[in-house]
């Protein structure tokens, strides 16, 4: 992922869908000087993504959006916040499994 990032021209940004927040958590330890979001239904693994340097937290609840695939709905969810833009290019990491620590 941070491969990708640093390499690909284009990207905007790297979404973390996650249940333990230890993905954005890595991500966030190597320099890419993009904006990270850990996605997440989770509380407190939002509140310790807040500590992460270069993460934004954000909730989101993948089963609220039953009706799109869950990778965009993340992307819809955060353009309606006003964190990407129609057309933006971003990395998404998410797990083989919904609703399962570590399955990343």
């Amino acid at each position: 992922t941070m491969y990708s990032a640093n390499h690909m021209e284009g990207i905007k940004a790297m979404i973390a869908l996650t249940e333990s927040g230890r993905t954005a958590l890595m991500m966030s330890r190597l320099s890419s000087g993009l904006p990270i979001f850990a996605l997440s239904r989770n509380e407190s693994t939002l509140n310790r993504a807040a500590l992460y340097r270069g993460v934004t937290p954000v909730y989101f609840d993948a089963k609220c959006d039953a009706g799109l695939p869950t990778a965009q709905a993340a992307i819809s969810s955060l353009k309606d916040q006003g964190y990407l833009h129609e057309g933006d290019l971003v990395i998404i990491t998410q797990g083989d499994v919904m609703d399962v620590v570590g399955s990343t």
